[in-house]
């Protein structure tokens, strides 16, 4: 798992040699073979056409320096300090810190990359505490260590700090570094800090670097750098520039999410395209004009590439959105004039990879969005790179395909537009739910065609969709004023009576217009809810296709519908300001159910409806029907449909080996935490089952199981969690039907976190070492991975592809909360 995608912030991989150089092997000395597999893309090494030549070349650069481990750990006296025989070391690329504005950190979060360069099986350490050494102009400033960090041997993670400083107090610009202290512990394998009282204690000391800007001005700004807690405790850093003027009024009485009112335009949430660090290459917010009211928000999508804004790549931008929010809320008085409202919609613009981003943000989260500017993106990514030539179509049965490729459809924007034209067009803050295209005739990455399809497709849901498209003839990919020309051509929003929401995964995709499809009737295929509110006697009119369980937010939808539904709306004086109150009735026509709904301001707002199954009651028939005040989350106990969903956690991940032992298993852990760092940034703990007295202390966060079948506390899990997945007599049995035993193979299943019910986990499993090996190349790094719930790959994998897999699906839901076998969506070979 290499750095093929050329990140800047790459973590050392260190690989241990299968054999040391010796000194008496000749004057050649000791030879070592490297194979070197790189892959073909597009997007990676551009068009053949464009450097004239008849086939594709490959640019890859590989780099090999010798580093030798630390110093026996039985030759180091107590705590010391020399870094040239310490097993930890700072690695200053992974470290990140808030830029200094005006003397205020603008964010709480600072990160202090760390790796282990103790390779024997004693080279486990754990940060336990950290504290800072610079004391003169940083006032009573305080570092906090959020969690315990366990690094594994050659692992690098990332240590999470916060930041406390007293509102009066500020760090003097002649601070330009702080100096941070990091007591460390060896872990001698144990989870708990508890546990490691008698380990060797190390003191590693780092400095990171402090960056100190001024406070933006109306014609002076520098970019900002903002920081915070993703996932819990994953430090993450994105980019603003700053609005000229304030826009939002204090408000002393606490009226508002973070006490201030918004009175002018939401932020725009700006992704960049594929393989730009935003917080290295200064053209990218130079590119963007600096708005008069509006703040705009540069997230990283937790790389370069990151997911292809989608999942946990989406999430880190809504989230810097939020973060933004409340480090202005937080921060300064001074600061609380640019405020705004955590959850306030945004205006999405993006280019290449973000235009895509942009669209499948945009058609997933509707609400969340009041306008987008896509530019050069690509429709989704078998349309961007074609399959036509792909080895395992010459091989494969076609319904094998077609259940492999449903874990595609989440990412198909073409599918869900829909979403982005059946909605009412509202004026918020002065911005108007407008679509502005830019393409390009001269495109040499992007083809023109991708973004006249989306034109067309989005006016064929609705030919009057407010919708502009410009073709710059000439242009290349990218030029610096793309997105400063102006193309906001004025016109008239079409309001909307009727409207279709396209849902594939529940998890991934929110409400429109405060409907929600919560669950489907069987996962794997797309679901639609189609509302269309009827003039003549205030009905509303509900047909779904594969949905089982939706809910209707009431104060979403009166907000869109305002005046077109039979409602009283009565005005109460607070301190001079209106706080409006309402009550509401009407009829919902779900497919030929009608359903009443009364309800007021103070009754929680959300309903939940579900299909109930049929009973003798109603003569067989499956009938719509309102849930119970209180009724549990449907989304959380949803089968997440496609392996790629164990990126998406709300912690650091855990993976889990049999026993520190097994070098292969811990070998695969370590290559996984590699590239999750690598690629996604995401952050990863690595422990042993042996070191479990129950699955309490595996975390919160997401879980990988690599191996583990035969041990007993595995099985128990897999038993009490009413599991289609059974591992009996040396094989896995798949729902009583299949047993999967062959050499080689790789065994992939999602399965529910055993503690956690937000949380997901993903069993990596085999029947000998060769398939250990093809599950870690398995495991869903990258987008346009054929992986649905779980998947079966053989031998045969090596020669056609994926028509070597021996069995896939996607789980259906049962009502006792089980994943179980669904006979519409799996294939057996």
């Amino acid at each position: 798992m290499g750095n093929v995608y050329a990140m800047s912030r790459v973590p050392t991989q260190l690989v241990k040699l299968p054999a040391s150089p010796r000194a008496n092997m000749g004057e050649e000395g000791t030879k070592y073979e490297v194979i070197i597999c790189g892959a073909y893309e597009n997007r990676l090494f551009g068009d053949p056409s464009t450097y004239k030549s008849p086939y594709p070349i490959l640019d890859i650069i590989l780099s090999v320096e010798l580093e030798f481990p630390s110093a026996l750990l039985h030759s180091l006296g107590p705590p010391f300090y020399c870094l040239s025989t310490l097993p930890l070391q700072h690695s200053p690329e992974h470290s990140i810190t808030p830029h200094i504005v005006a003397g205020k950190p603008f964010g709480e979060a600072i990160g202090i990359g760390v790796r282990s360069i103790d390779f024997g099986e004693s080279g486990w350490w754990t940060v336990t505490d950290a504290r800072s050494l610079t004391s003169s102009g940083v006032g009573s400033l305080t570092l906090t260590l959020l969690e315990p960090i366990r690094i594994a041997p050659t692992q690098t993670r990332i240590v999470p700090l916060r930041i406390t400083l007293l509102d009066n107090e500020y760090i003097s610009e002649k601070v330009t570094e702080l100096v941070v202290e990091l007591t460390c512990l060896r872990s001698d394998h144990a989870v708990h800090t508890s546990e490691t009282t008698h380990a060797k204690e190390v003191v590693l000391s780092v400095t990171v670097p402090l960056d100190h800007i001024r406070l933006w001005t109306q014609n002076n700004y520098t970019p900002i750098r903002a920081t915070y807690f993703f996932a819990r405790s994953m430090v993450t850093a994105f980019a603003l520039v700053p609005p000229k003027f304030p826009f939002a009024k204090p408000n002393y009485d606490g009226y508002g999410d973070n006490g201030t009112e918004c009175a002018g335009n939401e932020p725009i949430l700006a992704l960049h395209g594929a393989g730009v660090d935003i917080l290295a290459q200064p053209w990218w917010p130079d590119s963007l004009p600096r708005q008069k009211h509006a703040w705009i928000v540069m997230p990283q999508g937790r790389t370069e590439w990151g997911l292809d804004w989608h999942g946990h790549s989406a999430i880190d931008a809504f989230l810097a959105v939020t973060a933004l929010s409340r480090i202005l809320a937080c921060g300064p008085f001074e600061w609380r004039n640019w405020g705004f409202n955590a959850d306030t919609r945004v205006v999405l613009v993006g280019h290449s990879n973000g235009g895509q981003g942009a669209w499948y943000i945009a058609a997933r989260w509707p609400d969340r969005v009041c306008g987008v500017i896509p530019a050069a993106g690509y429709i989704k990514s078998q349309a961007y790179v074609p399959w036509n030539m792909s080895r395992f179509s010459h091989f494969a049965d076609p319904f094998l395909r077609a259940v492999l490729e449903t874990s595609l459809t989440p990412d198909d924007n073409d599918l869900f537009l829909s979403n982005l034209v059946g909605t009412p067009i509202l004026a918020l803050h002065g911005v108007r739910m407008k679509f502005v295209l830019v393409s390009r005739g001269d495109d040499d990455n992007v083809p023109p065609w991708h973004t006249r399809e989306l034109v067309g497709v989005l006016k064929t849901w609705n030919r009057d969709a407010d919708i502009t498209h410009y073709e710059d003839p000439g242009r290349p990919h990218w030029y610096p004023e793309m997105l400063k020309s102006n193309h906001n051509d004025s016109t008239s929003a079409i309001r909307q009576d009727r409207f279709t929401l396209t849902v594939a995964i529940p998890h991934e995709s929110g409400p429109m217009c405060g409907w929600r499809i919560c669950a489907l009737s069987t996962p794997g295929l797309l679901a639609r809810l189609e509302v269309s509110p009827t003039r003549s006697d205030g009905r509303i009119l509900v047909r779904t296709t594969n949905v089982s369980i939706f809910s209707l937010d009431l104060q979403a939808w009166l907000d869109a519908r305002r005046g077109n539904l039979g409602f009283t709306e009565s005005g109460e004086g607070n301190g001079g300001r209106e706080v409006r109150k309402w009550h509401v009735v009407f009829i919902l026509d779900v497919d030929g159910d009608e359903l009443a709904v009364e309800m007021e301001d103070d009754a929680g707002g959300t309903i939940l409806f579900a299909m109930d199954r049929p009973s003798s009651d109603n003569e067989g028939r499956s009938m719509w029907k309102i849930l119970p005040e209180g009724t549990h989350d449907p989304v959380t106990p949803q089968p997440r449909q496609r392996l790629q969903a164990i990126l998406s956690s709300t912690a650091p991940l855990t993976l889990l080996v049999p026993s520190f032992s097994l070098p292969h298993e811990l070998s695969a852990a370590l290559r996984i935490s590699y590239a999750l760092r690598l690629y996604h940034s995401l952050d990863a703990q690595i422990i042993s089952l042996q070191e479990l007295n129950s699955f309490a202390d595996v975390g919160e966060g997401n879980l990988v199981v690599i191996g583990c079948a035969k041990e007993p506390l595995v099985q128990a899990w897999l038993e009490r969690a009413g599991s289609a997945w059974k591992f009996k007599d040396g094989s896995w049995c798949f729902s009583g039907r299949r047993r999967f035993s062959r050499p080689s193979s790789a065994i992939l299943f999602l399965q529910p976190h055993p503690t956690n019910p937000t949380a997901t986990s993903l069993f990596l499993e085999y029947t000998d070492i060769i398939g250990l090996e093809r599950a870690v190349r398995l495991f869903p790094i990258r987008t346009g991975v054929l992986s649905p719930d779980w998947i079966v790959v053989g031998g045969w994998a090596d020669e056609v592809g994926a028509a070597g897999v021996e069995g896939a699906g996607v789980y259906a839901y049962s009502y006792r909360d089980h994943w179980a076998c669904n006979e519409q969506v799996s294939w057996f070979d």
